[in-house]
């Protein structure tokens, strides 16, 4: 089978959407198909990479996060790679430019086309605007948008059923659970070489307002107490490292954090394997694929009792919830994971195996299987 990616981000940015792109990439070729990837970024980097299945277009930065940028007029060149490759499928999985060009060279083209809802775009509004009001009804329009969007696709994909449920109460059609997948032979507990005096918290992920990141830095005082020992590691980067580096010695805490940035994909695997748990206090997960990966190396999450986080983290069993904006519940969710790290990581392994990469790359093709047959 052949299949075309169009995305709004790709490597150099990390992120859950590029760590779900390569790991896809990955399995569907290790499975014989084809596949070429079409995206925003440095069109230098498409003659200077060896990877020639991946196609960069020339764009401007996003100023609220400059790492993220927006394609500029790419339909043309795109539409001649299309034409030489000949795809099977489109499978779009942003909505930005990339995702309007994915449908109009589709449509053009008699190609079906499966849509990826990766993102909570109707959660960031506060990108737009820090007054409530102007909020409110961009989460109106950006609902809107992403109505008449998807319903032009002949299959939705979201990861999670919280999404799906989203999705069917604002008039998405046509939608189905499908998981972003994890490599559980690389994601998996290995020996410790780092920090070894000390009980470690981990983070793993962009570093962004919406990761809510402020609750467990004003909760780190009282984790203190009861877990002395505590480090809270910060594996990641964007635009708020230096909003969440100033609180952190605001409230005179930096010697409980460490933040670490620019690790590459695959570079994040030893510190899911130096770590006691995993914090997520996220309020924008639309699946949460770091916390998995964390699960998947057998630590317990302590997450936000919010959006698609519940769905892997259950009380006892792979971690503790918190109600994202309490800091003593977050406070009691982190210590209550460290004291009961032991008996929840092989249950937190055993769950992460609904996630195995090569069983959601089997339902991708079925569906793709599917669409292309109507």
């Amino acid at each position: 089978m052949k299949i075309a990616f169009f995305t709004e981000t790709y490597l150099p940015n990390i992120d859950g959407v590029v760590t779900s792109l390569l790991s896809a990439k990955s399995e569907f070729e290790k499975k014989g198909h084809k596949l070429v990837i079409l995206t925003a970024g440095d069109r230098r980097r498409s003659e200077k990479q060896k990877d020639t299945t991946v196609y960069y277009f020339k764009s401007l930065p996003f100023p609220p996060y400059p790492s993220y940028k927006f394609a500029l007029f790419p339909q043309k060149e795109a539409e001649g790679i299309l034409k030489r490759f000949n795809p099977d499928v489109i499978h779009t999985h942003g909505m930005g430019p990339m995702g309007m060009i994915a449908l109009l060279i589709a449509k053009k083209l008699g190609k079906k086309v499966v849509g990826t809802m990766h993102t909570n775009i109707q959660e960031a509004t506060h990108y737009i605007s820090r007054f409530k009001i102007v909020q409110r009804v961009a989460k109106k329009v950006a609902w809107d948008y992403l109505r008449w969007y998807f319903n032009q696709c002949d299959a939705v994909i979201t990861p999670s059923n919280y999404m799906l449920r989203e999705c069917v109460k604002h008039g998405i059609r046509r939608v189905y659970v499908i998981p972003n997948g994890i490599n559980l032979n690389y994601f998996k507990p290995g020996k410790r070489t780092l920090w070894k005096d000390k009980t470690v918290a981990l983070y793993v992920g962009r570093i962004v307002k919406e990761k809510n990141l402020d609750v467990l830095i004003k909760a780190s005082r009282i984790i203190q107490k009861k877990v002395p020992n505590i480090l809270f590691v910060i594996v990641g980067a964007g635009p708020a490292e230096e909003y969440y580096k100033n609180m952190v010695k605001k409230n005179k805490v930096e010697k409980l954090f460490v933040f670490i940035s620019g690790v590459q994909p695959d570079g994040v695997l030893t510190f899911y394997q130096n770590a006691d748990m995993f914090v997520f206090p996220s309020v924008f997960e639309t699946q949460g694929l770091s916390g998995i990966e964390a699960l998947a190396c057998g630590l317990p999450v302590a997450g936000a009792d919010y959006l698609a986080i519940p769905e892997f983290v259950k009380n006892g069993k792979t971690g503790y919830l918190f109600s994202p904006k309490n800091i003593n519940e977050c406070a009691n969710a982190v210590v209550k994971t460290i004291n009961n790290k032991n008996k929840m990581k092989n249950k937190a392994i055993e769950f992460s195996k609904r996630y195995e990469l090569e069983k959601t790359t089997d339902k991708l093709i079925r569906l793709y299987t599917s669409v292309i047959a109507q």
